[in-house]
């Protein structure tokens, strides 16, 4: 298994547990037994899913944020013509 298809899976996995949690708390007070102030819990779900999102951009942008090849540096200079 390459690199790629490492930091595919793993990003994969992680936005779709990121996924989970937020749909499990975006349904939970339409079908949660006891009332639910939403005023109160759209606060407390906007800040926690802010949370979860800068994690995932964390996550995200370190395994895919990187160059393969970093360039050398003769492909900096400009050409002379």
């Amino acid at each position: 298994m390459g690199i790629r298809k490492v930091r595919a899976f793993l990003a994969i996995i992680v936005v779709g547990v990121f996924m989970l949690i937020t749909g499990t708390m975006a349904i939970y007070p339409l079908f949660g037994k006891t009332n639910v102030a939403l005023n109160e819990y759209a606060d407390f779900f906007s800040k926690t899913a802010s949370v979860y999102t800068g994690i995932i951009g964390v996550i995200v942008g370190y395994y895919f944020g990187r160059a393969e090849d970093p360039p050398t540096k003769d492909e900096h200079k400009p050409k002379e013509s």
